[in-house]
């Protein structure tokens, strides 16, 4: 059991975004604390600060995860920043003394080969420890 968790949830799925947050409450000590994050990445070039298309994605995210949250009954803090999703979760996890990050893994693809993942760069770069969730892969591997 940890006291400090930081589950990084995509919105892409549903379902990806449910299983992942209650299996990160299901690895919460009791009085422990749960951050949901998400990361918004997409910035016009040469720009550092969110536009106001990140800003407008960063709020519906937020009510998003919130919403999530409630119905799952599943006490949270909501993080939902911009910047480099890898770099971003990190500095969250830092901010937040996390124990551990739990982040879902996807299957690799050829941009994955070439420039690395974010799950790769968070396992690497983590100073807490760092479990993959990888629902929904390998179910054809039978």
């Amino acid at each position: 059991m940890y006291t400090r968790i930081i589950c990084a949830i995509g919105l892409g799925s549903r379902e990806r975004a449910e299983h992942i947050l209650r299996t990160s409450y299901s690895l919460l000590a009791p009085g422990g604390e749960l951050t949901a994050a998400h990361i918004v990445e997409r910035f016009p070039a040469g720009q550092e600060s969110p536009d106001g298309w990140a800003i407008s994605m960063i709020g519906e995210a937020e009510e998003k995860l919130g919403t999530l949250c409630r119905r799952l009954d599943i006490p949270a803090f909501i993080h939902v920043r911009s910047g480099p999703a890898a770099r971003t979760l990190l500095k969250i996890a830092k901010e937040r003394n996390a124990e551990l990050i739990v982040v879902a893994a996807h299957t690799s693809d050829i941009f994955d080969r070439i420039f690395g993942s974010t799950v790769d760069h968070v396992v690497r770069h983590a100073r807490a420890s760092v479990l993959i969730d990888r629902i929904g892969e390998g179910e054809d591997d039978d």
